[in-house]
């Protein structure tokens, strides 16, 4: 009988961790991929299973491949993946799933490494964040952004959108 877990071995749902080991699998579209050593997951479910496999963690590897690592393989949490470490609140935590879909963590970082370099680096990270953004975007939710009370105020004031 398998029993869903909140947590094991410091690992929580929703943690960010980063592979250890290069890791294959199907696709959606039935392609194998290979990612390296040092590509990030998101752990999905923690399972107790029966022997020989013990507590079993599914990883989101990538956005694009599942995989599943479980102490019959070894100790998950020390031959296959670590946690992704995150300073942003000003302690060192794990970095989760909501740090994922939190907007001010990217914001938050373009802020810092514009601190910490050449101020124009906040800018470019933010433009290259909004281009990233911008091509997983349907076109519908393309055109949604330009109603948007940010997206006019900012065409307007360069003029793009006349008044």
């Amino acid at each position: 009988m398998n029993t869903e877990l909140q947590d094991a071995f410091g690992f929580k749902d929703g943690d960010v961790v980063q592979m250890l080991v290069e890791t294959s699998g199907l696709d959606a579209d039935d392609n194998e991929l290979t990612f390296p050593v040092g590509a990030l997951a998101i752990i999905d479910r923690i399972e107790r299973l029966g022997n020989p496999q013990g507590i079993a963690f599914t990883l989101a590897i990538e956005g694009k491949i599942v995989n599943v690592f479980d102490e019959g393989d070894g100790l998950p949490g020390k031959a296959f993946f670590e946690h992704v470490m995150t300073a942003k609140d000003d302690t060192s935590r794990p970095f989760t799933l909501s740090d994922v879909k939190d907007v001010d963590t990217y914001t938050h970082a373009a802020f810092v490494h514009g601190e910490e370099s050449e101020g124009d680096h906040e800018v470019g990270d933010l433009q290259d964040l909004l281009r990233a953004a911008w091509a997983l975007m349907t076109d519908e939710q393309r055109i949604d952004f330009l109603f948007t009370d940010e997206a006019k105020a900012v065409l307007t004031a360069a003029g793009t959108l006349n008044d």
